[in-house]
C-alpha cells in the first residue's frame, strides 16, 4: 500500500538513501532539508522516475521555523502516514542558535518534539500512523542534567550529543505512552556507525577523528539505513510501539532511558521553554 512518508535531513546519508527505497516502492514523498540546491537536486532525482515529491526547505534547528514548517506542512498535507525524524547533527564546539539556543539540544532534541507534536493531526488521519525517531546507541552512560540542559557547564560535544540520543529515546517512550489510544507508533532506532557526513560540520581534530573512524568502523550508508526504512514499512510493526530497535530488532535500551521521572521531566521542561520562550500552542493543546 502506497503511504505518504515525510523525511526530515533528507539530502544525505540515511535519509537520501530512505528517500530513494521510498521511491522504488512508490510511496508519495514530502522531504524536508536545509541546502535548496541538494534538495531541488534530489527532488529531480526522484521525479524522473514517476515518484509524487513535494519539498521544504527548513533550518530545523531553528524552533520558529520549525514550528512554521509544521503548520504549512499540516495545511498541505491533511494525512501524512509516517514522519522519519531524521535530521540531526554533532557539535563539537557549543554553538549557539540565533534564538540563543544549544545547538546540540535545538536540533537533535527541540526539533523532534515540534515535528511530532505539529504533526499530529495528520498522521491521526493516516489509518496507521507511524513516527520513527531516529536515536544512536550513543545514548549509552549518560543520564540528564536538568540544572544543565545547555551544556554551560564544561561543554562536551560528544556528551551533550549523547545526551540529545537519550533525549531522543525518552521522548520516543514518553510519546509512545500518550498517545497508547490511537493509531498512531512512535519507535526509536540505533543506525549504527554509519559513513555520511555525520560530523563533517566541525573542524579540526573532531573532523579528523571522526572521518578516520568512519573509514576503519563505519558500516554503509544503505546498511545504516536499513532500520529506518523497516520501521516505516514493515506491516508486522502496526500495533508496536515505544520500542528501541537495532539491526531490524527489537533490543533494550540503557537502564536509565527507561526513567519514567526522567522522560516526563524531559517533557515538562520541553514544553515550558517552547510555551514560554517562543509562546508555542500545538494542535489539540
Amino acid at each position: 500500500m502506497n503511504q505518504i512518508i515525510l523525511i526530515t535531513g533528507a539530502t544525505d546519508g540515511i535519509g537520501r538513501v530512505c528517500a530513494h527505497s521510498f521511491a522504488k516502492s512508490n510511496h508519495e514523498l514530502i522531504l524536508v532539508g536545509r541546502n535548496p540546491d541538494k534538495l531541488s537536486a534530489l527532488v529531480y532525482s526522484l521525479q524522473v522516475h514517476g515518484v509524487k515529491v513535494h519539498s521544504y526547505v527548513a533550518d530545523l534547528s531553528i524552533a520558529k521555523e520549525t514550528f512554521a514548517l509544521t503548520e504549512k506542512i499540516r495545511s498541505n498535507h491533511p494525512k501524512i502516514d509516517v514522519l522519519l525524524n531524521n535530521a540531526g547533527a554533532y557539535f563539537d564546539k557549543r554553538v549557539i542558535t540565533s534564538e540563543g539556543i544549544e545547538s546540540t539540544f535545538a536540533l537533535n532534541h527541540l526539533n523532534y518534539f515540534i515535528m511530532a507534536l505539529g504533526l499530529l493531526p495528520s498522521l491521526k488521519n493516516s489509518n496507521q500512523g507511524r513516527i520513527i525517531n531516529v536515536a544512536s546507541r550513543a545514548h549509552e552512560g549518560v543520564a540528564l542534567d536538568f540544572n544543565d540542559m545547555m551544556g554551560e557547564s564544561n561543554y562536551s560535544g560528544w556528551k551533550q550529543y549523547q545526551r540529545s540520543k537519550l533525549m531522543n529515546i525518552y521522548f520516543t517512550y514518553e510519546l509512545a505512552e500518550r498517545l497508547n489510544q490511537t493509531k498512531i507508533t512512535v519507535n526509536c532506532l540505533h543506525p549504527g556507525f554509519v559513513k555520511t557526513k555525520f560530523g563533517q560540520n566541525n573542524d579540526g581534530l573532531a573532523k579528523v577523528v571522526l572521518t578516520f573512524a568512519q573509514n576503519i568502523f563505519a558500516i554503509s550508508e544503505d546498511k545504516g539505513a536499513e532500520t529506518s526504512i523497516y520501521l516505516a514499512t514493515e506491516p508486522g510493526l502496526n500495533q508496536i510501539s515505544g520500542k528501541y530497535f537495532v539491526k531490524k530488532k527489537e533490543r533494550n535500551s540503557s537502564p536509565i532511558s527507561y526513567d519514567k521521572s526522567a522522560r516526563r521531566n524531559l517533557w515538562a521542561y520541553t514544553e515550558d521553554l517552547l510555551k514560554h520562550k517562543f509562546s508555542f500552542r500545538f494542535p489539540g493543546n
